[in-house]
Parts: structure tokens; C-alpha cells; sequence
């Protein structure tokens, strides 16, 4: 911050002299020739020639980018001699360092020329902010080069698994197509049933062992509340189907409704079954070290066991909702959400019904997944399906193929981590599909987002492998945050695939 407010200052003096100061601004991950000209092209057409790059926080180039970090491409560009300064910008556009330098040209290569074909459309914003600071955009004319299919091309984002996965992909389809299927189910109507768990993430700095007795003292520095559990599958259809209904258990805490009236989406019907005043809402504590964000410590708030006016209501709501939705996604977080007769009315709906079982550490001795039985979608960690085949070391393929055929399930995911994930359906059929987030941030929601994502393509019979490649996507980019704190977007996911494709 420091820097950029001396190099402000030195463009003021600058321009006092009479000086003409251009700005240009983009990612420059992989600087190729193309870069170069459009330097040198800026170069000419100034005094003294600002580079601002975009911080690696917001880059949504696709997975594993940028290649490489923000200080690294900084010092890169700061020894290309037509560049005379650069600094890294502050927002996810160049309008902040537009703002601050106030350039006399503000540059872009000449594929923004169409200013539409800029899909992030932030060249409407750029534009304006050099408009009110009285400059003028150039748009350089040099031979166009691409970063991303150079980078794709060479594989330098991705392992030998990513590559030959993406090439075995692009023979089947393209990314035109798989762009329009992603805008054919906006009508779908889901319906979300299950426990509502809050996120409460606290963060702090470990002082060290208490000077009297044998305990460590942490001292919190702030904390954040995301909403997680049923909430937030719900959070991740959002941008991809106009009408979500979400049922989901709600106690008195008024803080908790409040948080839900900030963070649930805006197409999302809440119908909450109120809980007994004794009774609280799931509320998961991790304490966080604020430094390297690595979780210290948890403590959980479960809800008591449901009374039977709990279950009066939800089988109440399920009649009243069931029959106008076509895909229903069972949530259980294993804290007695769900009885018999509601299980019951779900399956007998003949909806395309989803669902997951968390295994946690609420419920190692009586986790299950016999009430998932005749579903047609199931999301699981292979943790939870050895546990319930009671079989720790035979080949995953032959257990599931089992469960599959034992349980009548239509498709079973099974997620592995960094490992990948596997999808197997009721024909005898495998698909695999690696994982794009070998160094995630929170592992906190990834299978809230696969089992999300997956519901809706599966449903209206997306190809099994292209389903489990836009899941992974999702998965990864919600493991690249915090908690609960993001929700899949569509635009994002399209992105990605896009610069996969290139």
C-alpha cells in the first residue's frame, strides 16, 4: 500500500512536468511475445509506462492458476525494460489503479476491442473510471496470443491424470456444448430437506501454555458465521435454477435467523420447522490460527433428539411441497432429522431423489446409509461406505459395485479427496474424474457442492463423466475458501471450462 501511494505520487509530480503516463493492467501469468509488443506498443505511445496486475485472490482463470504468484509476476514485469514501474492492484479490475495512477492512456490489447466479447464485463467499468479521470483508452493492435491455450497446451497447469482426462473430454465434446447445457435446467425446481448447521469460524493467535495450568491460551482475534449444512446445497443450486425450496430445522436464536436472512439466496424458499425453546441449531465452533488458517480446535452445539410435533411438521411440508418439485436432495448431518414416514413420503414421490449421510464425529458408532436405499443419486466419501460394509480393505470398485446392486441406486459418487472421485451407475459403469484442487484451503463443504451440482445435471441426463469434471469444478472452488463462505456461480464454472477448452 505504501508503494502505491509513492508511485501516485510520483505520477503527479510527473504529469507536472508535462509528462504522459500510461496504465496498463491484466493477469500476465505466462508473459508470452504478444505481451512484449503490447508493452512496447504502449511504450511509444507514452512518457512513462505503469503496469497494475491482478492479485492472485482474484484470478478465476481455471484450476491451478495462476501458475505463478503475484510477487513473482510482479518482479517479472519490473525487469521488462519498457515497463517503468508496477505494483499489484487492489480490486478484481483495474479500476482502483485507474483511480489512482489517473493515466493520460490507459491501454488493452486489441481483443477487447469489441468491448462485448469481454465476458467479465468489467471493460465497461474500466472505461468509465478513465473517462472520469480525463484519459483516453488505446487499444494496442499486435498479434494476438493466448496464455491459457499455451498453458493448456503444454500441460503446464496440470498432471499427466488432469491431462489425459481432458483430452480423453474434449474428443466427445466441446465447450459450446457443454456451455448450453448448463442453461437448460434454470427451470427445475429443487427441493432441499435437512439439517441446518452453522459455521462459526474463530480466529486467533495460540499464546502459548497457561502459566498455572496444563492448557493452551488462544487469543481470538475476530470470528465469522457461515451458514452450512441443507443452507448451503441450497446456496450452490442458486445460480443454476430459479426455485429452491428449502426445508430445514430452525431454533429461537434470533442471530441464526438474521444470518440466514443475510446469506440465503434470493430465489431460495425457506420453510424452517421450529424447534423446542430447549433445543439449539447445530453450530459447528473451529478455532482457527489466524496465520495459517490451520483449525486448532472444535466445539459443537448438537440439537436435542426431534420431538414428534417436529415430525408432524416436516411430514406436514413435505406433502405440501413434494409434489410441485422434481428433484428432492436429502441433507442428513445425522442429528434424527429425518423418520420413517418422512423417508417414506420422500421415495414414494418417484422425483428424482438425492441424498448423503455425513459420517462425523457425532455419530462414529451408528452412522448409516441403509435409509439412502432405492435413492437415485448418492454422494459419499469412501470413508462412509467402507464403514457401512464393515470393509476396510477390498477393492473399492467391487464394494461399490455391490452397494449399488444390493441398494438399487440409480448412480453412487464417491469422493477421494485429492484422489479424485469415481461415479458408478446401475448399468455396471465406472467413471473417474481427478481432482482439480491438490492444495485446498478448507475441505469444509466439497461434498455439499459435488452433491448440489450433481443432483441437477444427472437428473437431466448429462453425460456421467462431463457431470463429475463441472462437480469437481465446483468442489475446488469451494475448497478454495474459508468455511461455508462461497456458493458455486455458474459464470465461474463456465470459465473455468472455457480456459480448459482453450
Amino acid at each position: 500500500m505504501k508503494n502505491n501511494i509513492n508511485l501516485k505520487n510520483k505520477t503527479k509530480f510527473l504529469k507536472k512536468k508535462n509528462k504522459v503516463i500510461g496504465l496498463c493492467h491484466g493477469v500476465f501469468d505466462l508473459l508470452h511475445y504478444g505481451h512484449v509488443l503490447h508493452f512496447e506498443a504502449a511504450k511509444k505511445a507514452c512518457d512513462y509506462l505503469i503496469v497494475s496486475i491482478t492479485s492472485d485472490k482474484y484470478i478465476k482463470k481455471g484450476p491451478k492458476r495462476p501458475i505463478h504468484n503475484e510477487n513473482e509476476r510482479l518482479n517479472f514485469l519490473k525487469n521488462i525494460n519498457f515497463i517503468d514501474d508496477a505494483f499489484i492492484a487492489k480490486g478484481d479490475s483495474a479500476v482502483d489503479s485507474i483511480n489512482l495512477i489517473k493515466p493520460n492512456y490507459y491501454f488493452k490489447g486489441q481483443d477487447y476491442k469489441n468491448n462485448f466479447l469481454d465476458k467479465t464485463k468489467k471493460i465497461y467499468l474500466e472505461k468509465s473510471a478513465v473517462k472520469k479521470n480525463n484519459g483516453k483508452i488505446i487499444y494496442t493492435n499486435e498479434k494476438k496470443f493466448s496464455s491459457s491455450k499455451i498453458i493448456n497446451e503444454y500441460g503446464l497447469a496440470l498432471n499427466n491424470q488432469q491431462k489425459n482426462f481432458l483430452s480423453q473430454i474434449k474428443k466427445e465434446t466441446n465447450f459450446s456444448l457443454i456451455s448450453k447445457s448448463l442453461d437448460k435446467f434454470s427451470k427445475d425446481k429443487v427441493l432441499v430437506v435437512g439439517d441446518l448447521v452453522i459455521d462459526n469460524y474463530v480466529f486467533g493467535e495460540v499464546l502459548g501454555k497457561s502459566g498455572k495450568e496444563p492448557h493452551m491460551v488462544f487469543k481470538k482475534i475476530k470470528d465469522e458465521f457461515y451458514i452450512g449444512g441443507s443452507s448451503i446445497i441450497a446456496n450452490h443450486l442458486s445460480d443454476f435454477v430459479k426455485s429452491i425450496t428449502l426445508i430445514s430445522d430452525l431454533s429461537f436464536n434470533y442471530k441464526i435467523k438474521n444470518l440466514l436472512k443475510e446469506k440465503l439466496k434470493p430465489n431460495i424458499k425457506h420453510v424452517p420447522i421450529l424447534l423446542s425453546k430447549k433445543s439449539e441449531t447445530s453450530i459447528k465452533t473451529r478455532f482457527i490460527d489466524d496465520l495459517t488458517k490451520y483449525k486448532l480446535f472444535g466445539s459443537y452445539t448438537l440439537p436435542n433428539l426431534r420431538n414428534e410435533n417436529f415430525y408432524k411438521l416436516l411430514n406436514r411440508n413435505l406433502s405440501k411441497f413434494i409434489l410441485s418439485h422434481e428433484i428432492i436432495i436429502v441433507a442428513d448431518y445425522s442429528n434424527n432429522f429425518f423418520d420413517l414416514n418422512s423417508l417414506i413420503k420422500i421415495k414414494k414421490s418417484k422425483k428424482f431423489i438425492c441424498g448423503m449421510a455425513q459420517k462425523n464425529s457425532n455419530n462414529p458408532s451408528f452412522h448409516t446409509l441403509k435409509h439412502l436405499k432405492k435413492f437415485d443419486l448418492i454422494c459419499i466419501n469412501e470413508g462412509e461406505l467402507r464403514s457401512e460394509l464393515r470393509d476396510k480393505e477390498s477393492n473399492i470398485d467391487i464394494i461399490a459395485k455391490k452397494y449399488v446392486r444390493e441398494n438399487k441406486i440409480k448412480f453412487l459418487v464417491i469422493t477421494k479427496g485429492i484422489s479424485g472421485s469415481m461415479l458408478y451407475d446401475n448399468k455396471k459403469n465406472k467413471y473417474f474424474c481427478p481432482s482439480f484442487n491438490s492444495r485446498p484451503i478448507d475441505k469444509i463443504g466439497a461434498g455439499d457442492s459435488m452433491l448440489a451440482i450433481l443432483s441437477i445435471l444427472l437428473k437431466n441426463k448429462i453425460n456421467p463423466k462431463i457431470s463429475l469434471l463441472i462437480a469437481s469444478l465446483a468442489s475446488s472452488k469451494v475448497i478454495d475458501n474459508l468455511g461455508n463462505s462461497y456458493s458455486v456461480k455458474k459464470s465461474e464454472i463456465k470459465r473455468d471450462l472455457e480456459f480448459m477448452f482453450k
